[in-house]
């Protein structure tokens, strides 16, 4: 069985593949954790990112939505799908989202500097 610190390093290693560019290598990571882990929201969040960087937006807001019904207020899948409607070009939808994020923390930060890009 795998250790919490394993499986924190597998969605590492998921989210680095999505960032180059390797999204195939990428879900087979978020795949196999959520074999382990049926429904772990940290794994949906992943497999919803490497939806994202390819442009793949409605696919990811469903796996988002899956996360979100668990937990509304679950604050890296709301940062994810504000990411996403702000690259499909949905700001307002953006905006909509991020205002639901606690104001402190690191999916606060991120949401910031996605609004203040200039897109």
């Amino acid at each position: 069985m795998l250790s919490e610190r394993h499986i924190a390093r597998l969605l590492d290693l998921g989210n680095l593949a999505c960032q180059k560019g390797m999204v195939g290598n990428a879900r087979i990571i978020f795949d196999g954790v959520l074999a382990l882990k049926p429904g772990f929201a940290p794994a949906l969040v992943g497999l919803a990112f490497s939806h994202v960087v390819v442009d793949d937006f409605d696919r990811a807001q469903e796996i988002l939505d899956q996360v979100l019904a668990v937990n509304p207020d679950d604050a890296d899948a709301l940062a994810m799908l504000g990411l996403s409607h702000m690259l499909a070009g949905r700001r307002d939808d953006a905006e909509r989202v991020f205002a639901r994020l606690p104001r402190d923390g690191t999916a606060a930060d991120l949401a910031r500097a996605i609004m203040e890009a200039p897109y």
